[in-house]
């Protein structure tokens, strides 16, 4: 399934919360792709985030309706309301309740918001996002995430847009190229195609398609549904391997 990069872009400047690039929901068959990329590079998955939004049209804009929406969705994750805070943002483009979860090896957002209209024919339209960050303890964690946070979108009438990244690590520093065979390794585990390589001191960085995963960004005319890149940090001599579908959404 083909989505429109200018129209996905614009809804990311627009909620202005952490970074969420499309995918849909229905796709399951993207971890597995992801996780055998991984097992390819050489590394276990250490760290996973799933990050969807969807417009809500039906849901009610009123404060209210808002802080709600965000109470009930975050609660349907399983966190008590013990267990997080809430937080309310009003500009003049936007009303925004915020649900926030935080604990060991866990990370969790909600976001309902109204984008107000800037123009006379624009009606205000209505946003929920959901984002988990967690250390899996199984790979089944990466699917059970993925349908939990489908269900809680689909529960307010919303399409889920998902994204996927997975985080695992090497000690240490690789030897010189060594990044790039390992990338290579991922992407030839997912048959995946290499479109654009970035690669300097420390980094290396791969975008591409595969067959494997149903979904992507069209971009120049080109599909992207895979991004893998990895880095090495002289703070804890590791070298960093995060993978993402379509595209990495977290700081790498």
């Amino acid at each position: 399934m083909k989505y429109n990069i200018r129209v996905v872009l614009g809804v990311i400047c627009v909620l202005s919360v952490f970074i969420i690039i499309i995918g849909h929901a229905e796709n399951q068959t993207r971890r597995e792709p992801l996780s055998a990329a991984m097992k390819a590079a050489g590394a276990g998955v250490e760290e996973m985030s799933v990050n969807a939004w969807s417009n809500v049209p039906a849901a009610g804009q009123a404060d209210a309706d808002l802080e709600n929406m965000a109470r009930s969705a975050i609660e349907k994750l399983g966190i008590s309301p013990d267990n997080y805070q809430l937080s309310r943002n009003h500009t003049e483009y936007q009303r925004m309740v915020r649900a926030e979860a935080i604990a060991d090896y866990f990370h969790a957002v909600v976001i309902s918001e109204v984008i107000l209209p800037q123009g006379e024919s624009k009606q205000p339209e209505t946003y929920l996002v959901v984002m988990v960050e967690t250390k899996p303890e199984s790979e089944a964690d990466l699917a059970n995430w993925n349908n939990k946070i489908t269900a809680v979108i689909k529960d307010f009438g919303g399409t889920p847009r998902i994204s996927t990244c997975l985080v695992g690590w090497l000690d240490g520093k690789l030897i010189d190229g060594e990044d790039n065979i390992r990338i290579k390794n991922g992407f030839n585990a997912v048959n995946a195609t290499i479109i654009d390589e970035t690669s300097y001191d420390n980094f290396a960085s791969y975008t591409g398609f595969t067959p494997a995963i149903s979904d992507y960004l069209e971009v120049s005319g080109k599909r992207i549904n895979i991004n893998m890149a990895m880095r090495y940090s002289p703070y804890d001599n590791r070298t960093y391997i995060t993978i993402g579908s379509p595209v990495i959404t977290r700081e790498y």
